[in-house]
This record gives C-alpha cells, sequence and structure tokens, in this order.
C-alpha cells in the first residue's frame, strides 16, 4: 500500500491497483458449452412454470 502524509499529521493508505487482464474471445467449445447452459437453464425455468401452473388449477 502506498501511503501518504496529509496537511495535520494525517495517513492516506491507497491500495495497490491489481494487474489488468485482457479477455480473450471464447473458443468454439467454450461457445456451444456456453449454449448448452443457456438452453439447460431456460428448460429449468419452463419446466418450473409449467409444474406451478399445474399445481395452482390444481391438477396435481
Amino acid at each position: 500500500m502506498t501511503v501518504t502524509h496529509e496537511d495535520g499529521g494525517r495517513l492516506n493508505a491507497f491500495a495497490r491497483e491489481p494487474k489488468m487482464v485482457l479477455a480473450e474471445p471464447l473458443t468454439g467449445a467454450e461457445q456451444r458449452q456456453r449454449l448448452l447452459l443457456y438452453g439447460l437453464g431456460a428448460g429449468l425455468v419452463v419446466g418450473m412454470v409449467a409444474i406451478t401452473a399445474w399445481v395452482s388449477h390444481g391438477l396435481v
């Protein structure tokens, strides 16, 4: 940490900035995996909505 002395004897500490890392573009396999996970998530939400509608209409 960098510490500076201000007027009146106060100390002011500044955090060190983390090293910047640039994001790499996704590979084809990573894109397919992401699409699969999005699809599974959307399917899960649709399934939960369907079950909720089924239960709320007294079909159980």
